[in-house]
């Protein structure tokens, strides 16, 4: 089934990593552009995911998870390979407002991580509905390697035309007009 594709604003939200391996380090680097208040709880750290958490002051605790830690978290992410846990978590969450991500288990999520680009205020998603992640990885560098190079400028051209004028037809016309020739010259 096909999953609906929502960009929503994680900035300063709660949001807390089960896990400390390689997985959770990669779902930590995805969510970092996008600057949530993060905690990060495992028994066990790979180094290079404890690296990066003393880099960027991720707060973390190094112990077992308790279900008191989801107190006042609007995302989780269980990034363990204890299926039975994340199947505990996601019952647990149910009717709390908490968002669940179980890496490998869809059953046990309300929600997926894209591959993504992102340029700026420009973001790029792309997913198989978590059936074929390799296929949306390589989608991805595909787009971003037919992107414009200065692809930020645009962005900042058009979006000043659109902050100058008043909102209306004309303003949509001309706007639609200038993509066009930025694009055009971008060849």
């Amino acid at each position: 089934m096909a999953l609906f594709p929502m960009f929503v604003d994680i900035k300063g939200k709660k949001v807390l990593i089960i896990g400390g391996g390689i997985v959770a380090l990669r779902k930590i680097e995805k969510l970092l552009p996008f600057e949530p208040d993060m905690k990060v709880i495992a028994k066990d750290f790979h180094p290079d995911t404890f690296k990066l958490l003393q880099e960027k002051n991720i707060p973390y605790e190094q112990r077992e998870f308790r279900f008191s830690d989801l107190e006042g978290q609007k995302i989780v992410i269980v990034a363990v390979d204890d299926i039975n846990l994340q199947k505990q978590i996601f019952e647990y969450t149910r009717g709390k407002n908490i968002l669940v991500n179980s890496v490998d288990s869809p059953d046990y999520c309300d929600f997926i991580f894209p591959a993504y680009v992102k340029k700026g205020d420009i973001v790029i998603g792309i997913t198989t509905s978590g059936n074929l992640p390799g296929l949306s990885a390589k989608l991805r560098k595909h787009i971003e390697k037919n992107l414009p190079e200065n692809l930020e400028d645009i962005f900042n051209q058009i979006k000043k035309v659109r902050e100058e004028l008043p909102k209306g037809e004309e303003r949509q016309r001309k706007i639609l007009q200038l993509i066009d020739e930025l694009f055009e010259n971008n060849k």
